[in-house]
């Protein structure tokens, strides 16, 4: 299927209508399920602290609190005005936006320019996301990511692997993506029967090597 606007416009329309319905569509804030797997993502990042971290299709904000309390500056967007408003009042509430940009990005047209002057990401996340796009915007969003993080830096995926409506690729074929990009070293693979979570990064080194005692 052949990325086009009127293919972007849709899906900034479902998001936006999604998100004015329902402040927590997919009750990312109620569900033990939602709590676990944030929870397994953000164990799989082999730093402890980054300095300036992506994450696109950020939703509500959860996500993106708990980042933004690992990192020095989070830069967090979506297709949906009504999501950013709503991730706004989660980090305001939490005390936690003053490290945090919010902004309005369709992608893979809309991803942040790094270099010349611009840092690059030492941590981009994309979760549940990435299957919402076609083949050829897939394979730019992988491209853009892998030329945008910063050295050392980590990739982390994380995605339901259920048949729904909207999604228009596997969550295997997403992850693939990653797997195969050039100078991408898989970090952590974890499967399970609802989704998949992957960290990939440039510094093929384990945690125990960067720390010395492997």
């Amino acid at each position: 299927m052949k990325p086009t606007s009127t293919m972007g416009d849709a899906r900034g329309a479902y998001f936006e209508q999604l998100y004015r319905q329902d402040a927590d569509p997919w009750r990312v804030r109620q569900r033990w399920y939602e709590t676990r797997k944030r929870t397994l993502l953000l164990a799989g990042l082999p730093q402890q602290r980054y300095r300036n971290a992506y994450e696109p299709g950020c939703g509500n904000g959860e996500l993106t609190l708990e980042l933004a309390r690992r990192c020095e500056q989070v830069l967090a967007s979506d297709f949906s005005d009504q999501a950013l408003l709503l991730a706004r009042h989660r980090l305001e509430a939490a005390g936690q936006a003053d490290n945090v940009t919010l902004a309005r990005h369709r992608l893979p047209q809309d991803w942040p320019r790094t270099g010349k002057g611009v840092d690059k990401f030492d941590l981009i996340v994309i979760s549940e996301i990435a299957y919402y796009l076609s083949a050829e915007e897939l394979a730019l969003l992988a491209e853009q990511a892998v030329a945008s993080l910063a050295p050392g830096g980590s990739i982390a995926l994380c995605h339901w692997r259920a048949p729904f409506a909207q999604r228009i690729l596997s969550t295997v074929r997403v992850h693939d993506a990653f797997q195969h990009a050039p100078g991408l070293h898989c970090l952590v693979r974890h499967e399970e029967s609802d989704f998949l979570l992957g960290v990939w990064s440039n510094d093929a080194r384990s945690v125990a090597q960067k720390e010395g005692f492997a």
